[in-house]
């Protein structure tokens, strides 16, 4: 019998150690429009091939959309494609998000 593949998008997400205070917020990964709040770490969503847009961002203070940052993804069948995002220590800055 032949074990299937997985496809899908892998996210890991984390920030700066001494911004402690991302303790308390919880990241929305967005996948083509369809939200999950995740916490900080690493999270796999089911996708199927193709291009898919993901958006991450989390709410701070009075901001609804804090480090907010998006980028495309191409799913190849079989396989799982990984994004990672970093928070810098500055809130008012955007998250780096890249895909590896």
């Amino acid at each position: 019998m032949q074990s299937q593949s997985r496809t899908g998008i892998e996210v890991k997400t984390s920030f700066f150690p001494l911004a402690f205070l991302l303790f308390l917020c919880t990241p929305t990964i967005v996948i083509d429009g369809a939200a999950h709040r995740a916490g900080w770490g690493t999270y796999y969503f089911d996708a199927a091939p193709g291009n898919h847009h993901v958006k991450i961002f989390f709410k701070y203070l009075f901001m609804s959309e804090c480090g907010g940052n998006s980028i495309n993804v191409m799913v190849q069948p079989g396989r799982v494609s990984r994004i990672k995002y970093h928070m810098p220590p500055w809130m008012l800055a955007k998250g780096s998000i890249k895909e590896v």
